[in-house]
């Protein structure tokens, strides 16, 4: 669980990167953005397949509720300095990817604290 939050987070970062800078940027922070993608999906996968319980979607749903708030604010916030033909396509996925399985990485996540 801990390598999908590192590099959705490192994934999450790039496209904020690319939203705001002023420039276009290099093709290689693309491609290795899209080497991410990749990774985090044999990942998500791999965690929703070792998770044989109910997911914990109870918990899941309190994420969901603070965390859009929290993006449009910050959208809102920052609205001048973001190209949202980039933000809202690669934020809308991340968002997306990450709630479709953390109940699964929270059940895997109380199954290791209890070994």
């Amino acid at each position: 669980m801990a390598s999908f939050l590192i590099l959705f987070g490192i994934s999450t970062v790039l496209v904020l990167i690319a939203s705001t800078a002023k420039t276009s940027l290099l093709a290689r922070i693309g491609y290795l953005d899209v080497g991410i993608v990749v990774l985090l999906a044999f990942i998500g996968i791999a965690i929703r397949q070792r998770d044989k319980s109910a997911p914990r979607y109870d918990i899941s749903h309190q994420v969901a509720v603070y965390l859009f708030p929290v993006i449009l604010v910050g959208m809102w916030l920052y609205r001048n300095l973001i190209d949202f033909n980039i933000l809202l396509p690669g934020l809308a996925w991340r968002t997306y990817f990450f709630l479709s399985i953390l109940p699964h990485g929270l059940n895997l996540w109380k199954f290791e604290q209890y070994q």
